[in-house]
């Protein structure tokens, strides 16, 4: 298989607002990088100005240039509330001890998409996702090497975009045959990009997008269990819900991540053994 790393950003960025009477250090919000930075920005707006009015504290939004250092920087701890994948979630959790709180009622579904209507057919098949430890990379990988899709392990070039708009640009530009996204990232392109590519592969519904915080900076775990699910009954959480074209908010079931811990597995052997 060869791999090709294409990273257009080369640091995390972040965003402060406003100046507050009690100054204390920013509260760190990580978002795994599963769509361009603008788009994270924006989709995540609404989230960050209310935890700033919660907490009374300056709240900046972080992200990374890609899964792998995200997963990174995740495991050491580096961010106070996390909203990733839920492979990176567990091993987040079991890594630095983060607590999952909340995710999505709907399941995150991954798509194969292509220029034409139908798988196309010939071989080597050049693939593009977003990292090698992307949750819907690994997810339409496994599909591709095990399903009805048939492709062999042999018959594969992947190669890796930052972003889902950038991987459908290269199918429009024939730099790649097919790109595996998310289904709401899919939903996220621009019309006349949309319009240009065809979804030929969908899963089934997977966990979603998952919350997970760490006590510190003076708050508990409960503390940050009362501001998300105020914030799911403001109006910010509705307005967030809306901009995502999600539905609602629920509370993680008991043990409800050990169903990706054979994705988890494989994420972290890649991460001890990237790809060269």
């Amino acid at each position: 298989m060869q791999f090709v790393h294409k990273i257009a950003i080369g640091l995390a960025l972040f965003m402060t607002f406003s100046t507050y009477s009690h100054a204390s250090e920013a509260l760190q919000i990580g978002i795994a990088p599963h769509s361009s930075v603008r788009i994270i920005l924006e989709s995540h707006a609404s989230l960050r100005a209310y935890l700033e009015s919660y907490f009374n504290q300056p709240v900046q939004i972080a992200t990374a240039p890609n899964f792998s250092e995200f997963a990174k920087r995740s495991n050491q701890g580096d961010y106070d509330l996390i909203i990733t994948s839920p492979h990176l979630a567990l091993m987040a959790q079991e890594a630095a001890n983060y607590q999952p709180l909340m995710t999505y009622t709907q399941g995150l579904e991954t798509v194969i998409v292509a220029k034409e209507a139908q798988m196309p057919t010939q071989r080597p098949l050049r693939v593009v996702g977003l990292d090698p430890i992307s949750f819907v990379t690994l997810t339409g990988l496994q599909a591709l090497h095990e399903t009805e899709l048939g492709v062999g392990q042999n018959n594969l070039n992947v190669q890796y975009s930052t972003a889902s708009d950038n991987a459908a640009i290269l199918l429009t530009q024939d730099k790649a045959d097919i790109a595996i996204m998310s289904l709401p990232n899919y939903n996220k392109l621009n019309d006349t990009l949309r319009a240009q590519v065809n979804i030929v592969w969908r899963s089934q519904p997977k966990p979603s997008r998952i919350y997970l915080a760490k006590a510190g900076k003076g708050y508990t775990i409960n503390d940050w269990q009362q501001a998300l699910s105020s914030f799911t009954l403001s109006p910010q959480g509705q307005e967030h819900l809306k901009d995502n074209k999600l539905k609602e908010f629920r509370s993680l079931i008991l043990n409800e991540l050990d169903s990706v811990k054979p994705l988890a597995r494989m994420a972290k052997k890649i991460l001890e053994h990237p790809p060269e």
